[in-house]
């Protein structure tokens, strides 16, 4: 369990630098960036997959498809969704729902007949999500202070809509991609991301030219106004953040109880907070340094009590 955990963190160690990128490329779509970011993730992959096609050739009709809609919806148009949310809505409106991940994880998969590991007592798991909730809370207080300014404009609720939507997809991918992955073990984590990013090629090439395709028709520059720059960030967000995250965060889901795994995505909060302040080179207010504190706080009672849980499911009666 402890290697799954250790997995989970490196993972979303490489997706908080997908906060960055956006600001490094303020003149691009968030359509552009995550479809450009995307297409060189199916890229990457579909060389990759020589290298996994044993494994790749036992994956049926029905497993591709699954791993075309998850790689599609819970990554591409996620990522899509919650730029548009936080452009429209804000960070504070985004970052709220987003909080609500790791408990709407837990309450769809911690119950018997949910196709998942180990289900432990409520009252055993409250206190850890109470923590979480309250820590992604109290580092975001200044943020949401401000939610109640614009919130009768039409701009911010299409972001709130943009916002949830992004939700309910990273709601559904943890629960459903752990799930396929727990019941396959004879698919390697690895070869199980090379799946999901070369089945969505077609799908993420066609929203780029779609997105882009006044410059396509027009014969302008279809790779911006810094191709170079763009480039270079795309390889980077692509097969680092892309590849890379989502095969270490495979790697964590076929090692970790579902409803544990759902909540790992908060690390990707707070290295995205580190990453952000890095770049805007301002240290942490006082609140973010206790929201953070608590998350972890958190997230490793959970581990505690998912682990204690599976010691006495695995002892004889």
């Amino acid at each position: 369990m402890f290697l799954g955990v250790l997995y989970g963190i490196l993972g979303c160690s490489l997706w908080g630098f997908i906060y960055i990128i956006p600001l490094l490329l303020p003149e691009y779509s968030p359509a552009t960036v995550a479809m450009g970011r995307f297409t060189v993730y199916s890229i990457g992959s579909l060389v990759i997959c020589y290298y996994c096609r044993k494994t790749l050739a036992l994956l049926t009709t029905s497993d591709w498809i699954k791993a075309f809609c998850l790689g599609f919806f819970g990554n591409a148009v996620y990522y899509v969704l919650l730029t548009k949310g936080v452009r429209l809505a804000g960070v504070p409106t985004s970052g709220m729902l987003m909080a609500l991940i790791p408990l709407n994880v837990a309450l769809l998969t911690n119950r018997p007949g949910a196709e998942t590991t180990v289900v432990v007592p409520w009252r055993r798991l409250s206190l850890p999500l109470a923590m979480i909730l309250i820590g992604l809370w109290i580092g975001n207080i200044d943020e949401f202070s401000e939610i109640s300014v614009a919130t009768s404009s039409v701009e911010y609720w299409l972001g709130f809509l943009c916002s949830f939507g992004a939700m309910a997809l990273w709601t559904w991918f943890p629960i459903r991609n752990s799930q396929w992955l727990l019941k396959h073990p004879n698919v390697s984590p690895l070869a199980w991301t090379t799946a999901q990013g070369a089945s969505m090629l077609p799908a993420t090439l066609l929203c780029y030219v779609a997105v882009n395709f006044e410059a396509f028709l027009h014969g302008g520059a279809v790779l911006g106004q810094t191709p170079v720059k763009f480039v270079l960030l795309m390889v980077a967000a692509g097969l680092i953040c892309g590849w890379a995250g989502m095969a270490l965060w495979n790697m964590m889901s076929a090692r970790l109880p579902v409803a544990l795994s759902g909540q790992m995505i908060v690390f990707e909060t707070i290295f995205s907070v580190i990453y952000s302040l890095i770049y805007k080179q301002q240290a942490p207010k006082w609140t973010l340094v206790v929201g953070v504190f608590l998350l972890l706080g958190g997230v490793l009672l959970s581990l505690k009590v998912f682990r204690d849980s599976g010691r006495k499911v695995s002892q004889p009666n």
